[in-house]
């Protein structure tokens, strides 16, 4: 059971599982250490420095003054540092895999794909946070992968991490927790989620793989939209989503109470006699 209001789920298939957690080998565990350990938490986090280094010495004996080698090497660091990222994702992940596909947790595939995700939160992570809430994001994001239409914003464009599985459309706006790969069963899945035209996921909003949302959805804020939900177009709320009661009217919010809000309305809302407004309240 999970959510809230509890849904049951299907019962774990243990055969599958049996199958799936075959004992590793020395020279696939040797790999995972030195991958996902230390050469990911150890290098990567040094790589800006080491990256700055380099270029700024490179631009000092090529005769740039002091402090025009400085910003310069400021810029090119960045550069480098995402392209280095794009590149290492095409090279361990490629183009297609992680749209609709699954590999055991014991496996190249899967270990590779998450130290190109590694790559990906250390090397990028200054220019996308730089870029954050605007359609230049999209440019890097797209270039890892992504297929995101025009006019579309992020508000935390590091969230796209799961790259060939994000599908979204234009006129947009995206901000929540995008969680497109799950660990089952000991194998990891990855399925694209699409995003149709003029969709807006709010703050709080989780969003997990293999799911739609039709043109013009809205998700209120703290929702969960569960793995390969499909959405018709309209307003949903809950953990799972559901339709919002209050399509007509969005006024009157049901959420407010229950994530926890407090309301500046009359003390009929206070006491529950009334539902508050959702532009009349704040955080506690």
């Amino acid at each position: 059971m999970a959510g809230n209001p509890p849904i049951k789920f299907a019962g774990a298939d243990f055969e599958l599982e049996n199958e799936a957690q075959h004992p590793a080998t020395f020279s696939l565990f040797l790999g995972r250490v030195f991958l996902n350990d230390l050469f990911g938490i150890g290098f990567l986090r040094s790589a800006d420095v080491l990256a700055y280094a380099v270029l700024y010495t490179l631009l000092l004996r090529l005769g740039a003054g002091p402090v025009m080698s400085a910003l310069l090497a400021l810029i090119f660091t960045e550069f480098v540092l995402v392209l280095s990222g794009i590149l290492t994702k095409k090279a361990l992940v490629g183009s297609r895999w992680g749209s609709n596909h699954k590999t055991p947790f014991w496996s190249w595939r899967h270990f590779m794909y998450f130290f190109a995700q590694d790559c990906f939160f250390a090397w990028c992570r200054i220019p996308l946070r730089v870029l954050a809430g605007t359609v230049l994001s999209n440019t890097i994001l797209r270039r890892m992968g992504c297929r995101i239409g025009k006019r579309t914003i992020l508000a935390s464009p590091m969230q796209a991490f799961d790259w060939n599985a994000v599908n979204f459309g234009d006129d947009c706006y995206i901000s929540g927790l995008l969680q497109f790969h799950t660990l089952e069963n000991m194998t990891l899945k990855v399925k694209e989620t699409r995003i149709r035209n003029g969709c807006t996921v709010n703050s709080g909003v989780t969003l997990m793989g293999g799911a739609v949302m039709e043109n013009a959805t809205t998700l209120l804020p703290l929702c969960m939209v569960l793995k390969e939900m499909h959405l018709p177009t309209g307003t949903y709320w809950g953990s799972p989503a559901e339709p919002y009661a209050g399509n007509q009217d969005l006024s009157c919010c049901d959420i407010a109470l229950d994530a926890g809000l407090k309301s500046k309305c009359s003390p009929e809302i206070l006491k529950g006699e009334k539902r508050p407004c959702i532009t009349c309240h704040d955080s506690r």
